[in-house]
């Protein structure tokens, strides 16, 4: 590894001095105030630009920094950084951030920096450059410092502990805009950075903690419910944390009704279409994230669940096995003259024939739901069907989705609100956006 030292230049070399002497670098880029009087002198002026003073008196005189520290690699192009507003903080911030990202490119460079002199707002964007790119930051002063203006004789450079503040921040800063868009995999990279520091015992439990969050929440984002549970489970004495794990185990339960290759040892009871309102949520959190092609197919998948559910727990009938003595007498002449699959054999219900067998079925309340708004439901489903999602080459934009979404989860509300048993009702949890909900 090589080890490059940056640090910031003011009107006193001395903690410089200590600074390259205790760190021992390999290569030292030196930020400096530009213009006729700017610290640059001390790095690359002639003569005697160094002055050591004490009491205000100048008691010696010293060759250039890199002369005076036998910096036989130093070149002015590449190791002198010059800022033409020294307190401006957003130019000082730019022009380390700059120089760092050029460092990064060299994987075998060591990044370490010592902030103590310059003017204050070339000292603050060293130290918060540094500490944005995780790297290692040093301060050079005194034991017992009594001159509050700069550091005197008898300094030591010392490092600065920078971990807990990076925590703070990614957590408090960098972590809200993530949830907020529901990005999981995002939250998850910058939270394992965070676990690569040598945190307190109290940061790496919270740490932890919110990656264990996120990490459920991207496997319940991907359907995978059972890993998703595993995840929360520890944490289900947190009440917020509680209402969400108890929605999942439900879903856990109605998919396991429908899903022949799923199962549940859950014992909660569920009212059966909680997988549908998972579905709904889900489209909701892609449309926030702007997938509109995708929300509308988690829309069209969740229509069509709908019907499967309810022809299943009512009447037993599978939409992708019709059994024709399952449906009522009156039907079976019509059913049986459906074309069956290739495959199998079977007859099969897509989407628009299992609603209009419900609309057939008598007193059914889901198919009655469905009649009342059939022709908004088909106009709506041209959106899906033109799509390039489904048949067609129509992009899915947010005007869009909304006429879609609009149509389509009116019907599923109001349909599961007439669907499930008395004494049950909808406790459906969207996921949270804000580190207070967690």
């Amino acid at each position: 590894m090589l080890k490059v030292l940056l640090v910031t230049v003011g009107g006193s070399p001395q903690p410089i001095f200590t600074a390259i002497d205790t760190l021992q670098p390999n290569r030292v880029i030196f930020f400096c105030s530009d213009g006729v009087k700017g610290s640059k002198n001390l790095v690359i002026g002639e003569g005697k630009p160094c002055k050591i003073r004490q009491n205000d008196q100048v008691i010696l005189e010293l060759p250039s920094i890199p002369t005076h520290m036998g910096l036989t690699n130093f070149q002015a192009d590449t190791d002198l950084v010059l800022i033409q507003n020294p307190d401006d903080l957003a130019e000082c911030y730019q022009r380390v951030a700059e120089v760092i990202s050029l460092l990064k490119q060299c994987p075998s460079n060591q990044i370490v920096a010592d902030y103590t002199s310059g003017t204050k707002s070339m000292s603050i964007a060293l130290a918060m450059a540094i500490a944005d790119n995780q790297d290692t930051l040093y301060v050079t002063t005194s034991t017992n410092r009594e001159n509050l203006t700069k550091v005197e004789r008898g300094e030591a450079t010392e490092r600065v502990k920078t971990v807990e503040i990076t925590v703070r921040r990614k957590v408090e800063q960098f972590l809200p805009p993530l949830l907020k868009q529901y990005n999981y995999t995002g939250a998850i990279a910058e939270l394992k950075s965070l676990l690569q520091l040598e945190l307190s015992a109290e940061s790496r439990m919270q740490v932890r903690k919110l990656k264990d969050y996120c990490h459920s929440f991207d496997d319940w984002d991907r359907f995978n419910h059972q890993e998703a549970l595993q995840l929360l489970q520890p944490y289900m004495s947190q009440p917020k944390i509680r209402s969400l794990g108890m929605f999942l185990k439900r879903i856990i339960n109605s998919r396991a009704e429908i899903d022949e290759q799923f199962s549940s040892t859950e014992n909660v009871k569920c009212h059966g279409y909680e997988i549908v309102e998972d579905l709904l949520l889900n489209a909701e959190r892609r449309a926030a994230q702007q997938r509109y092609d995708d929300a509308v197919g988690r829309l069209y998948r969740a229509l069509e669940l709908l019907a499967q559910i309810r022809l299943w727990k009512a009447y037993r009938i599978k939409t992708g096995d019709v059994e024709i003595h399952k449906l009522p007498e009156f039907l079976h002449q019509s059913y049986a003259a459906l074309p069956v699959s290739a495959v199998d054999g079977k007859i099969q219900l897509a989407l628009n024939k299992s609603y209009i067998l419900l609309s057939e079925l008598p007193d059914e309340p889901l198919g009655k739901i469905y009649q009342q708004q059939a022709s908004k439901i088909q106009n709506a489903l041209k959106i899906r069907n033109y799509s390039l999602f489904a048949h067609g080459f129509s992009p899915i934009m947010k005007a869009e989705y909304q006429a879609f979404s609009e149509v389509v989860v009116s019907l599923m509300t109001s349909s599961i609100a007439a669907l499930i048993p008395t004494g049950f009702k909808s406790q459906a949890v969207q996921f949270p956006q804000e580190l207070n909900d967690l």
